[in-house]
């Protein structure tokens, strides 16, 4: 079993509006998502922890959240992170 080393991870908005990231550790980022230190979400609190999904490398989620941000459209997007485990 290969060990987590970072995660993919998407914020839905209080504007409905969507943020994805990736990070080493993201209890903490979805700690400062939440109270307002990180640019994009600090106007649009509340967030929503939508879908996370985690990596054996860095570079995987990487690659994996630029996937993800060139879906386009916002419904196209939450359908495939909501109903099919992000793949």
């Amino acid at each position: 079993m290969a060990a987590v080393i970072a995660f993919v991870y998407v914020l839905k908005c209080a504007d409905h509006s969507y943020y994805v990231g990736s990070s080493k550790y993201l209890r903490d980022r979805l700690i400062a998502h939440k109270t307002g230190k990180v640019k994009y979400t600090k106007s649009r609190l509340p967030v929503r922890l939508v879908f996370a999904k985690s990596f054996s490398s860095y570079g995987e989620a990487s690659v994996f959240e630029r996937r993800v941000k060139s879906w386009k459209k916002r419904k196209c997007s939450e359908r495939r992170i909501i109903y099919s485990g992000g793949s």
